[in-house]
């Protein structure tokens, strides 16, 4: 944890300066042929699993898996981990959010190395965002960056590529901002040192890669058509309820968790808190600090050390009006972000499924405008 006279390092918390929260290394796409067989057999199932749900043949593929022993899983490494959480949480979302079957059981061939991969990694034993997009992306061209078009997710519910561009903007955004995420920690040095410069150089990288961010999330159309999200792909994302793990006896009883969703990434949040925006007391707020135990625990703790160093607000309160300018910009700039967000959310979710409430089960509703007006009024008048 830092305190006020402390800024948070990123590196300290797995953050990279040019990928913000996203791995430095690509994820990796299969354990390969040295893997325990049941590890290889889920490696299978997660290549096949758009046909497998296509054809109605999930079901029995799982309920035939044996679980791995306990204590493979000790060897392995995080990145590794990472791999068997990706692969049994779409296969376990899949099982269970499947629509034309009625499970109240994860099978212990899914549920154990579920268990196991997420609690050696401190994670949610259930698809999260994490897994869904930030340990799944490979490139088509791996000399290339991070945009959309060169990103491809290692593991899908649907052949679709709507699934594929929904997943590779997410991404690119995470990506794009990177940036935006190491300029953090040098803006609450700047504070430390009374280092106007470095203060306003943190905040114009933050506006321009802020900029970056929306550009890429004005592309989601492009591929990824409302309909197709709706009804092909997203009942998959949804929340796993009452629901036995099999084989886990750490989780007794019936079981409820979280879907992956957009509000379990920590690049906003850590923003906010970086900027001072208060959004004040309301169900939102309150479900997103509940999303945060989503999150995975290094990015978690980023966003907890940020909010506990030192006030970059109230610092630029007191300077003159060119930092005061530099921080209303970087204030703008997420505020046109956080337009844009909503417009898609209206797009994708209110307009096409009527619906108000997210993957995650967030109650955004009107709640998102209000974010976007919260931040507005952060704005700093002339001194």
């Amino acid at each position: 944890m830092t305190t006020d006279d402390e800024a948070p390092d990123p590196d300290r918390f797995g953050v990279s300066p040019e990928r913000g929260f996203l791995p430095d290394v690509t994820p990796r796409s299969s354990l390969g042929r040295d893997a325990h067989p049941r590890l290889q057999r889920l490696d299978e199932l997660g290549e096949r699993l758009p046909s497998l749900l296509e054809r109605d043949e999930l079901g029995p593929k799982v309920r035939d898996l044996s679980a791995p022993p306990r204590d493979i899983f000790d060897g392995l490494s995080d990145r590794e981990l990472y791999h068997v959480y990706r692969t049994t949480g779409f296969l376990a979302n899949a099982y269970v959010n499947d629509p034309d079957a009625d499970v109240e059981t994860i099978p212990a061939g899914v549920a154990v190395p579920l268990y196991e991969a997420t609690d050696r990694l401190g994670c949610t034993p259930v698809l999260s965002y994490d897994a869904y997009v930030l340990h799944n992306w490979t490139r088509d061209e791996p000399e290339q960056g991070l945009g959309p078009p060169n990103v491809r997710p290692i593991t899908q519910f649907a052949s679709l590529r709507d699934e594929r561009w929904f997943i590779a903007v997410h991404v690119a955004i995470e990506s794009a901002a990177g940036p935006a995420i190491a300029a953090i920690g040098d803006a609450q040095r700047g504070v430390l040192d009374d280092d106007t410069d470095r203060v306003v150089r943190a905040l114009r990288t933050i506006t321009d890669a802020l900029r970056d961010v929306t550009a890429i999330l004005d592309r989601m159309p492009e591929r990824n058509a409302p309909e197709k999200y709706g009804r092909a792909f997203r009942p998959y994302l949804n929340s796993l309820t009452n629901v036995e793990y099999e084989g886990v006896p750490e989780l007794d009883g019936y079981q409820s968790y979280r879907g992956a969703s957009g509000a379990q990434s920590s690049f906003v949040p850590a923003l906010d808190a970086a900027l001072g925006i208060d959004h004040g007391d309301n169900p939102l707020v309150d479900h997103l600090h509940e999303l945060r135990e989503d999150m995975p625990p290094a990015h978690r703790a980023f966003v907890e050390a940020v909010e506990d160093g030192p006030s970059l607000r109230d610092h630029v309160d007191r300077a003159d009006d060119a930092l005061r300018g530099a921080y209303n910009d970087c204030i703008d700039q997420l505020v046109t972000f956080r337009e844009h967000h909503v417009d898609v959310v209206e797009t994708y979710l209110v307009n096409q499924l009527d619906d108000t409430e997210g993957t995650g089960g967030t109650p955004y509703g009107r709640f998102l405008t209000s974010f976007t007006d919260d931040t507005r009024n952060s704005r700093l008048s002339s001194g």
